[in-house]
């Protein structure tokens, strides 16, 4: 699942790495944040009205970058645990329309 449910973005930092990324209203990456024992600065967020998700920018300190992503690549199972069955179309369609404006 590479790179599905994140981007990865540009911005230049000695100490941090910047991503954004695709979570639920309920905020379920933070257990598997706290779970993989990564600390995340958390920026801004935003969610069209009507949908159950938020595109949220954060950064993470590049010594933790690989626990970052194992956290965000296990999101989409636990999304689908709780119910959230239109995750990945979802997630696919935001990228489709980033990267194909």
């Amino acid at each position: 699942m590479s790179e599905k449910n994140y981007w990865k973005l540009q911005k230049f930092s000695i100490f941090y790495t910047y991503y954004a990324f695709i979570d639920s209203q309920d905020y379920l990456a933070d257990q598997l944040f706290v779970k993989h024992k990564v600390k995340v600065d958390f920026g801004k967020e935003y969610c069209h009205k009507g949908s159950n998700y938020l595109v949220i920018f954060c950064k993470v300190r590049k010594t933790k970058k690989k626990e970052f992503i194992q956290a965000l690549e296990e999101l989409e199972n636990k999304m689908l645990l709780m119910g959230h069955r239109d995750y990945p179309s979802f997630c696919a369609d935001i990228k489709e329309k980033i990267e194909n404006p």
